[in-house]
């Protein structure tokens, strides 16, 4: 899925928006907030939006005004031991706006 990067995160809507890197949400840390490609899709876990920190991942500007993070974001919540919110989509963010489920 190509996505859309936006200027802030009220402006997320639609999947495949994102918005960072930014800070003011998760302490000292920047972070980026997006909505997965398959957030709305039938059949998965209801999702808002959701967002990764930096560290511990990294994050490249890259040329085209995307952003490229690395490692790979998870299809699990935070804390999930159990594999229950499992949302079926695992990947990356990367150059081109490109989300890229492995």
């Amino acid at each position: 899925m190509i996505g859309r990067r936006v200027a802030s995160v009220g402006e997320i809507e639609q999947p495949g928006d994102y918005c960072g890197p930014v800070k003011g949400y998760t302490g000292d840390l920047e972070a980026c907030f997006f909505l997965k490609p398959n957030a709305r899709d039938e059949g998965v876990p209801p999702r808002s939006v959701q967002h990764v920190c930096f560290p511990p991942h990294t994050y490249r500007e890259c040329p085209d005004g995307s952003l490229e993070i690395r490692a790979s974001i998870s299809n699990l919540l935070r804390g999930d031991t159990t594999g229950q919110s499992d949302d079926g989509w695992h990947g990356y963010l990367d150059e081109g706006h490109v989300w890229r489920q492995v």
